[in-house]
């Protein structure tokens, strides 16, 4: 099978489930490349990994973290929270790590998506995460949770540069629909018996999305 555009970001995809249900550590935001490479690969503190450039892209704005092996597990690109080019920079980091010849085109029906929400990233500080996530998915937690969370009330929004992937992020990797909110026990459910299917317990994932979603919408 060739090694399209498409194949490429749901092979990243899954491999990132998968490897979030064995870590639930992995970080999606980070105060500085610097530090990427340690905290992104917790099983052997970095070693052997480094940071690079995206193509002929400035570091300053865009960065590759990476090391030795499968590039689906073992490289990412990271964008700093103001910048505004992000969804070319996956472009680029697709040609540059796979050798494709990707285009616009060749990843409609997706967004390039932060995996923590920018506006949470106090002043427009930090690197976070980008993957390709199905447009109709990604935009449904958008209109739920996301808006909500990034509220600047929030201290955590506030002061914190260091995260790593929830249960929300995750199920929406996984292509999951979100609840219709806090009070949607139902879908809440769902989601809960999805993870229970990897492996992971139910009433954990129960209690970790509905705690999420009560924060988000500020409910005691």
């Amino acid at each position: 099978m060739a090694l399209t555009p498409t194949l490429i970001i749901e092979r990243r995809r899954s491999a990132l489930v998968a490897d979030w249900q064995q870590d639930p550590l992995i970080v999606v935001q980070v105060e500085s490349p610097a530090v990427l490479p340690v905290l992104t690969f917790l099983d052997d503190r970095g070693r052997g990994a480094g940071v690079g450039a995206v193509g002929r892209r400035s570091q300053t704005n865009t960065v590759i973290v990476s090391r030795p092996g499968d590039p689906d597990r073992n490289a990412s690109v990271w964008v700093k929270a103001s910048y505004t080019g992000y969804r070319t920079a996956f472009i680029g980091f697709l040609n540059h790590v796979y050798g494709t010849q990707a285009t616009t085109t060749n990843v409609a029906g997706y967004d390039v998506d932060h995996l923590l929400n920018r506006a949470r990233s106090p002043g427009g500080a930090g690197y976070i995460r980008i993957e390709a996530v199905n447009s109709a998915v990604n935009q449904a937690w958008g209109r739920l949770f996301e808006r909500a969370a990034s509220n600047p009330a929030f201290l955590a929004n506030q002061n914190r540069l260091r995260r790593t992937l929830s249960w929300t992020i995750c199920a929406k990797l996984a292509n999951r629909m979100p609840p219709n909110g806090p009070a949607d026990a139902n879908g809440i459910n769902r989601l809960a018996a999805y993870f229970q299917t990897l492996g992971m317990d139910a009433n954990e994932a129960r209690d970790g999305l509905t705690s999420m979603l009560n924060f988000a919408y500020g409910v005691r």
